[in-house]
């Protein structure tokens, strides 16, 4: 069951949002996370969505972060392999903006290389936002299509990237050649301790 709720973030933004999203699940908690809470900014450091951003949404879940960055005037790729979260993320974006340029979406998982890999899916019906490439003991898992993410940054002129993807951030960050990153001017990510406690391959990835 889908319900609908309205969110009015910045006056200097465009739009109330309408947004889709299951109730009694992590949706009624990522929603105003992003969009009221504002995790994705801070004044503190500087740091802004900007006109002149290209953003990578990697977990684009039921759209949050993408609808952030449109409802501001701003571009935004997003890749999001979980079909449910997928479909609620186009409807998401299709009710707010229905004939936006700025914005792809696509149903697969960001990776090293182009392949397919077993997604683990949470169990119950609360979490909807840990689903994994990262392998999970007695979970059930789906085949998605991975992407190289060299190769998405190049065809879409990426600049700034946000990263929630459950624990793959750290082989992704660890193993992707820095010279791909050459053009990232804003990195923003979730980093899993609980895949890994280890501070010195945190720092070493910083």
């Amino acid at each position: 069951m889908l319900l609908e709720k309205k969110i009015c973030t910045k006056a200097t933004d465009k739009n109330t949002l309408k947004i889709y999203y299951r109730p009694n699940t992590t949706d009624e908690k990522v929603i105003p996370e992003v969009l009221q809470k504002n995790v994705y900014q801070s004044k503190k450091f500087n740091f802004f969505l900007e006109p002149t951003d290209k953003w990578l949404d990697l977990g684009g879940n039921i759209g949050t972060f993408s609808l952030l960055c449109l409802n501001k005037g701003i571009s935004v790729v997003s890749f999001e392999p979980e079909p449910e979260n997928f479909q609620i993320l186009q409807k998401n974006i299709n009710s707010n903006f229905p004939k936006t340029k700025l914005f792809k979406a696509f149903q697969k998982a960001i990776g090293l290389n182009s392949e397919k890999l077993p997604l683990f899916i949470c169990k119950g019906d609360y979490n909807k936002y840990r689903h994994t490439l990262c392998p999970k003991r007695g979970r059930e898992t789906i085949m998605v299509q991975v992407s190289p993410l060299s190769k998405i940054i190049e065809k879409y002129n990426i600049n700034c990237i946000k990263i929630d993807i459950e624990g793959y951030e750290i082989e992704l960050l660890e193993k992707i050649p820095i010279a791909n990153l050459k053009n990232i001017k804003k990195l923003v990510y979730e980093y899993s301790f609980d895949i890994d406690k280890s501070i010195p391959r945190f720092l070493n990835i910083i």
